[in-house]
């Protein structure tokens, strides 16, 4: 059965919105990821797993968007960024699309750190401007959070090493498209830890400085990629997936018995 929306005709998009199964918008970018790794990496990673939980819980998958906030790596070679409200629009306008044709179930994945709380208020706006006229839900998590317990204790790097082109990265590449990461170029290079990291508990506090510049020697990493190997890149995935299996199943649950106790 086909998953991919893009690939399908008008009338078999409508069928399968008809038939209530969940659309997944996955959410990426294109920025650099230092000297080793492709600059569309965000993006295929939301899309890798969308296809990967699409086919776990019966649901299809639009587009990627492979245009997201990038403005932290904006002066690095290969960097494309929209701006916050460019983004947000977009992304509104994709979701309402999707919407106002018939899908209920609505999952934006995103792949790119800095989209998180922009996809939230989205999600938000959708169901405040919509509501009154279409039955529908909007969930919106990034990839690795649901699993990130289990990631994190499967990790080789120190807290801080998962970040932006980091271990979990690089070893997600290293497993899905080896040829296109080049280890050999960071050899002699040791990226700075960051103090976010993708799957480490911490304080949730969002704190904003001074963007990285190439002038300056950045190498446009944050974390550790010579920890990074393809044996734990499928680890990582599939705990990843396994997370996001659990979280769509419990979603999907709770909306069950809403609906039969409201009946």
């Amino acid at each position: 059965m086909e998953i991919r929306i893009a690939h399908m005709t008008q009338d078999e998009v409508g069928a399968v919105a008809r038939e209530g199964r969940m659309v997944i918008v996955p959410t990426g970018a294109t920025e650099s990821h230092g000297p080793h790794m492709p600059t569309d990496t965000d993006s295929h990673q939301a899309d890798h797993m969308a296809i990967s939980l699409a086919k776990r819980v019966d649901a299809v998958v639009a587009p990627t968007l492979s245009y997201g906030i990038s403005k932290t790596f904006e002066r690095f070679p290969g960097t494309v960024s929209l701006s916050i409200p460019v983004y947000q629009e977009v992304l509104y306008e994709v979701g309402s699309a999707l919407v106002k044709q018939g899908f209920q179930s609505l999952l934006f994945l995103n792949g790119n750190r800095p989209n998180g709380t922009s996809n939230d208020a989205v999600a938000r706006r959708l169901v405040d401007d919509l509501d009154e006229a279409y039955e529908f839900t909007v969930t919106a998590v990034s990839y690795w959070e649901p699993g990130a317990t289990k990631i994190h204790a499967m990790r080789s790097s120190e807290v801080g090493g998962m970040g932006h082109g980091g271990e979990f990265e690089t070893a997600f590449q290293l497993a899905t498209r080896p040829e296109l990461v080049k280890m050999d170029r960071i050899k002699n290079i040791e990226p700075p830890l960051v103090g976010w990291d993708l799957s480490a508990p911490g304080d949730p506090n969002r704190t904003y400085g001074r963007r990285p510049d190439p002038e300056d020697g950045h190498p446009s990493i944050f974390g550790a990629p010579k920890h990074a190997t393809a044996e734990s890149g499928v680890r990582f995935i599939d705990a990843a997936v396994e997370g996001l299996v659990d979280m769509i199943e419990n979603l999907q649950g709770s909306y069950q018995s809403r609906s039969v106790s409201q009946n």
